[in-house]
């Protein structure tokens, strides 16, 4: 009988696992649904829980601030522990994938015994507050919260779809923020007047949207693919002093460090002081609501314009202009500290202001991980999300405390109404936290952010970094995919380094399933594909002088489309551009390379002209693959997210320009290739073993 595990893994059978892919939408959704899942226990715990605390079950201030302190001495091993057990976890469901599987439900099981406090005295309610409360945060939260982090910067290398992915999490995340800390209170106060129990409404309310949680997980398990395999190549597990060094000497690491850190404290006071302040200052509780909201709709607006903004002005720009947004719109509340209309629009430029930071804070993260590997050689994910958890835990934790003993120096009562029942100096209290703490907080964020300088430097960084990995992977079979073939006799019955001997060319339609029948091949032989990877393994040779980070990463995406076609090294000498001499020049070192890695480790040769290039190659085959318009189609809904059969075949034009400026023929000309297959007609599957039955008869001739 199959594992609850094995049973929902069936939507990783088939995955492209290049590492550098374009994440289908599908799977980018499945992910970024997961971090609202989280965010909506975690906000109720770090907003509304300390309300329910003080206002519903009637713990004083100051127990509550003990509860929140004390328990972060336990939250920060615990965050450090599971980033080590993440780091050695070697799964074949993944390091982090099946962390949240294994806790989705004791998730859900912890948020609503959380809200469920007993009939008891005071000391008893105390006790239990911080039993449950370390149950849910120390133990469950990080323990699937540090995998669930983790597991964004897996799914690919590319730092722009890293982005996209943050950008698209976030803004969700803020949407699940604002419905929690907006519509939660007055949900819960009618629950509470239908069935006369506020008690029992808290619960009730937390049990659905624990419930809602658990369902999320479970496909964003289901569906997300760890395609990064740097970590998984070696099993070797880093000591941990080794791996704690590393990490606290990573500059880019402390700087996301202390800008989530700061936000943290930022969002704990606004969060919390905002209902304090609507109700004792404002006097009218219900304006936390078109507050709040004004303030989330305008981050939400701020992080989708993001993708748009991040090329152009880099991610230190843009924060830093944010944080001086934040400054201006707080200097200009102190105006009229009642004023509602002046409120809104200082919650406005609040939200446009923290948008660049909420957009990207866990791609700093991520590119923290790719700096470190490419400075010490090693790769730390697991500890480094971890520790970015515990700055976060550290700084709600302590800022909630602080909170707490300052309200309770002041004598705040939780259980008065209204301002006149309250000391001045908890009213004093209350303006300070809202007014003017956020101001000092803006400032340091900017200094913090102004250190970051990783933008303009990080796309050499990574070409660099994979070339040093892929010369690695020629150096160290064993860290690569190939396997010895003393165990496994390679296709053509060679021994040799390789167990496979066989080079095949790819060529394809787009939306004929090329990617799909390659990887297939790939795993049939032995082999590993090969396609963009080469263009990266090409930077270190090809180096910056002749060709920019910014015309090889264009001519990586696109084949140069919408480039003037203007000389072909192989069909007809002409005097050209310079820009297209440069190109040419890229093409000619690429074709060495793929001449190079066929001779040294054979594989799958997707694209990049490889039938042409490896024409003389002894056991060396080339196929096409092509399909009919409606299997295009539905390949182009599925597969290319979307893309109608009219672009797939513009897209197929800019290659077969590509493919005839450099060759001198025409791309699906049967005559360049051994065979034509419809992939229409065959299925993936037909079409696989198609290719071996012909190749292994040509070889038996041999």
């Amino acid at each position: 009988m199959k594992s609850v595990a094995e049973l929902l893994n069936y939507k990783q059978k088939n995955k492209d696992m290049d590492e550098f892919i374009k994440v289908p939408m599908s799977e980018k959704l499945a992910y970024c649904f997961g971090d609202p899942a989280l965010t909506l226990m975690y906000t109720m715990t770090t907003t509304l829980l300390i309300y329910f605390y003080t206002n519903v079950v009637g713990i004083s201030a100051g127990s509550v601030g003990m509860i929140m302190l004390v328990s972060r001495v336990f939250d920060g091993f615990s965050d450090v522990l599971m980033g080590t057990i993440i780091d050695r976890t070697h799964s074949k469901y993944g390091k982090s994938r099946i962390w949240i599987l294994r806790l989705a439900v004791p998730y859900a099981l912890a948020a609503i015994v959380l809200f469920t406090m007993p009939g008891m005295g005071p000391k008893g309610k105390v006790v239990y507050a911080f039993v449950t409360y370390n149950i849910m945060n120390t133990v469950v939260y990080t323990a699937i919260s540090q995998p669930f982090h983790a597991l964004g910067s897996l799914m690919s290398r590319d730092r722009r779809e890293r982005d996209v992915i943050c950008n698209i999490r976030m803004i969700l995340s803020i949407t699940a923020s604002m419905v929690i800390t907006a519509f939660t209170l007055p949900l819960i106060n009618k629950v509470a007047a239908l069935i006369g129990n506020e008690q029992a409404a808290w619960i009730l309310v937390t049990a659905v949207y624990a419930v809602i949680s658990v369902f999320v997980l479970l496909n964003t398990y289901a569906t997300c693919t760890e395609r990064v395999q740097t970590a998984q190549k070696s099993k070797d597990n880093i000591p941990f002093w080794t791996a704690l060094k590393a990490t606290v000497s990573n500059p880019y690491f402390l700087i996301a460090l202390g800008l989530m850190l700061f936000y943290t404290v930022y969002q704990i006071i606004i969060g919390t002081d905002l209902t304090y302040y609507c109700q004792y200052v404002l006097n009218d509780v219900d304006l936390v609501m078109p507050l709040s909201a004004s303030e989330k709709i305008a981050t939400i607006v701020g992080i989708a314009l993001l993708p748009k903004l991040l090329p152009k002005f880099g991610k230190r720009n843009l924060i830093c202009a944010g944080c001086i947004l934040g400054v201006a719109g707080q200097l200009l509340f102190l105006m009229n500290i009642t004023s509602i209309p002046l409120g809104v629009l200082t919650c406005i430029m609040r939200g446009f202001g923290i948008a660049p930071f909420y957009g990207v804070q866990y791609s700093l993260p991520s590119d923290a991980i790719e700096y470190g590997q490419w400075k010490t050689g090693l790769r730390i994910e697991g500890l480094m999300f971890s520790s970015m958890s515990m700055g976060q835990k550290a700084g709600s934790g302590f800022t909630s405390a602080i909170m707490g003993s300052i309200l309770s120096w002041a004598a705040f009562d939780g259980l008065k109404a209204t301002a006149a029942e309250q000391t001045a100096e908890a009213i004093a209290v209350i303006k300070g936290f809202y007014l003017y703490v956020p101001i000092a907080i803006w400032l340091l964020m900017f200094l913090i952010a102004l250190c970051y300088r990783l933008d303009k430097k990080y796309d050499q960084m990574m070409r660099e970094l994979i070339a040093r990995e892929g010369k690695a992977d020629a150096e160290a079979p064993e860290l690569a995919d190939d396997l010895d073939s003393a165990q496994h006799g390679g296709l053509a019955g060679e021994s040799g380094k390789y167990s496979n001997q066989i080079n095949i060319a790819i060529g394809r339609l787009y939306g004929a399933s090329g990617r799909k029948i390659a990887e297939a091949l790939a795993k049939e032989l032995k082999c590993r594909v090969c396609d963009r990877q080469i263009i990266c393994m090409l930077g270190e040779r090809f180096g910056m002088e002749s060709a920019s980070i910014e015309n090889l990463q264009k001519y990586l995406d696109s084949y140069n489309e919408g480039e003037t076609l203007t000389f072909s090294p192989y069909s007809m000498p002409g005097a050209g551009v310079a820009e297209d001499v440069v190109d040419t020049r890229v093409f000619e070192e690429q074709s060495r390379l793929i001449l190079k890695l066929a001779k040294k480790e054979p594989g799958i040769f997707l694209g990049r002209c490889a039938n042409f290039v490896l024409a003389k190659l002894p056991h060396t085959y080339s196929f096409f693959i092509y399909a009919d318009d409606d299997y295009r189609e539905k390949e182009g809904q599925e597969y290319y997210q979307g893309q109608t059969l009219a672009e797939l075949k513009e897209r197929d034009e800019k290659r077969n320009e590509y493919y005839l400026r450099y060759t001198g023929t025409k791309r699906n000309d049967p005559k360049c290739y051994d065979m034509v297959v419809n992939v229409g007609k065959t299925g993936v599957e037909g079409a696989v073993q198609m290719i071996l039955d012909y190749v292994r008869k040509k070889e038996q001739q041999i």
